[in-house]
C-alpha cells in the first residue's frame, strides 16, 4: 500500500510541477523523437547471484553495463509543456540475456531555463526477459511470471524523469533516469528531436 500512495504522490507532485513550469517553450511543436543507447544499472538492493552478471563493475554487482538503446515518440497534446509518449526498449540486461520493455505514458515539462529543461512522466509498462532459470546459479524468485522461454512483469505505474540540453532549435541531447523502485535504477543517453 505504501509502495502505490508514493507512486500516487509522485505522479500529482509531477503533474503539479508541470503545470507551474518555469517558462513556457517559445516555439510549439507536435512531435518528438528521442533515441538513447541503455545504458547502466545501479542496484539498490544486494543481489542473491551478482556471479550471473557478466558486465558488472564491481563484484557483488550494484553497478551493471546494459548494452542495448531506447526509442521513444512523443505526442505534445498542450504546447511542448505535456505529451503523450510511447517507447519501446531493447537490450542485454544484467545477466547479458535478451531484454525489453514497451511504455505508454504521460509527460510533463517539470522545470525549463534556457538551454536546459527536465520532463518527468508515468504510465503503464511490460517488462521482459529471455528467462533467467536457464542460466546455472539463478534461484527465482517468483517475481516475474513465466511464459515459455520468457519472464515477464506488467506494471500499472512506471516513472522517468529525463534531462535535455538544448544543442539547437529542435535538438536536444537527452539523458533519461528510470528508477525501477526499490530494486534498481536505469540511465540512458541520447538525443531529442521535436518536429
Amino acid at each position: 500500500m505504501q509502495r502505490y500512495t508514493f507512486i500516487l504522490g509522485l505522479y500529482f507532485a509531477l503533474l503539479a510541477a508541470s503545470c507551474l513550469a518555469q517558462t513556457v517553450p517559445d516555439t510549439t511543436y507536435k512531435n518528438a523523437l528521442t533515441v538513447k543507447a541503455f545504458g547502466i544499472s545501479f542496484h539498490l538492493k544486494k543481489s542473491p547471484h551478482p556471479e550471473i552478471f557478466p558486465n558488472r563493475l564491481d563484484e557483488k554487482g550494484h553497478v551493471t553495463l546494459n548494452y542495448g538503446a531506447i526509442v521513444g515518440y512523443d505526442r505534445f497534446i498542450v504546447r511542448n509543456v505535456h505529451a503523450i509518449r510511447v517507447e519501446q526498449g531493447l537490450y542485454a540486461d544484467c545477466s547479458a540475456s535478451l531484454a525489453g520493455f514497451t511504455h505508454i505514458g504521460w509527460r510533463g515539462l517539470i522545470f525549463q531555463k534556457k538551454r536546459h529543461s527536465m520532463n518527468g512522466g508515468i504510465g503503464p509498462t511490460l517488462v521482459y526477459r529471455k528467462d533467467w532459470n536457464r542460466i546455472e546459479g539463478y534461484s527465482d524468485d517468483g517475481y516475474f511470471n513465466k511464459r515459455g522461454n520468457w519472464q515477464y512483469k506488467f506494471y500499472w505505474y512506471a516513472g522517468e524523469l529525463e534531462y535535455n540540453y538544448k544543442l539547437s532549435q529542435q535538438t536536444d541531447l537527452s539523458v533519461n533516469l528510470v528508477p525501477g523502485l526499490p530494486e534498481l535504477i536505469s540511465f540512458g543517453v541520447g538525443m531529442r528531436q521535436r518536429f
